[in-house]
């Protein structure tokens, strides 16, 4: 049997080896070409992933930032008639105004989902719309001067709080912080510390009695 790396004479083939040497280049090749394109795959895919994502934020946030709008808008509106409210007219609108800022209000709580972990940014915003809403809607017709600039009060921390919370969810809607980031973002800013601070016992109390309230739903349903 002829040996390929020796020819006839018995010389050693050089040719042979550059020949393995060749297949052997072109085979690292194959499989290194082939896992550059498993990864840039793999790289396309997250980026494609990561585009639906942040196109979907981004969009949320346009639109929750439309009924937000709508909300401390009416809620404005409400205190300037509140202020003069003098005749039937006025307290017409008024009524108007009452069921423009709980359809406004129950629009805009459906677009903040429960929180998870500790943070509890959703679960805030929610607070302050239900609190601020409940405090207009189900007050008498007769509104003084102090309790509607406590209203008024109120409407502007919650656009205080918005304004710092989209600008970290934008961040985070355009890679610029990731989702671990975007709570170490929010306490960067005092007031969005401040306002945390001042109302955590009243958000306490909220999800204790939201949880009191389901407790009861549940033993009703028990005892049925």
């Amino acid at each position: 049997m002829s040996n390929p790396f020796f020819d006839n004479s018995g010389n050693f083939n050089w040719s042979s080896i550059a020949a393995l040497t060749a297949i052997g280049v072109a085979i690292i090749s194959v499989c290194h070409n082939r896992k550059v394109l498993e990864q840039q795959k793999k790289l396309n895919d997250e980026n494609f992933e990561g585009n639906i994502v942040s196109k979907a934020r981004i969009e949320w946030i346009q639109e929750v930032r439309k009924k937000s709008v709508d909300f401390i808008a009416t809620c404005h509106d409400f205190f300037r008639y509140a202020k003069s409210s003098n005749n039937e007219n006025d307290k017409s609108k008024i009524l108007e105004l009452k069921s423009a800022i709980e359809k406004n209000a129950t629009l805009l709580i459906l677009y903040f989902g429960p929180d998870r972990g500790v943070d509890k940014n959703n679960d805030f915003i929610v607070y302050l719309i239900t609190i601020l809403s409940q405090k207009i809607i189900n007050k008498d017709s007769y509104y003084d001067e102090e309790h509607i600039l406590d209203l008024e009060n109120q409407v502007d921390v919650l656009r205080d709080f918005l304004r710092i919370y989209f600008k970290a969810e934008w961040k985070r809607a355009n890679r610029e912080i990731s989702d671990k980031e975007v709570q170490k973002y929010l306490e960067t800013h005092k007031s969005y510390i401040r306002i945390m601070k001042l109302y955590e016992s009243g958000l306490a109390s909220h999800e204790e009695s939201i949880d009191y309230f389901y407790s009861n739903l549940e033993r009703d349903f028990t005892q049925q």
